[in-house]
């Protein structure tokens, strides 16, 4: 599961395109992006069930 490193929130959303790639936080009081090397986990495929 996703976690927000700045809420700990994990309500997320992925998002992809040309110069951006990573996971938008969802959570009321936060709404930042997290970019994918920013994100300590294993790189895997975004599981759509973490949203």
């Amino acid at each position: 599961m996703w976690v927000c490193p700045y809420c700990g929130g994990n309500h997320g959303l992925p998002f992809h395109d040309e110069q951006l790639d990573g996971m938008l936080c969802l959570s009321d009081d936060c709404g930042r992006f997290v970019q994918e090397d920013a994100i300590p986990d294993e790189r895997t495929e975004w599981d759509y069930s973490d949203l």
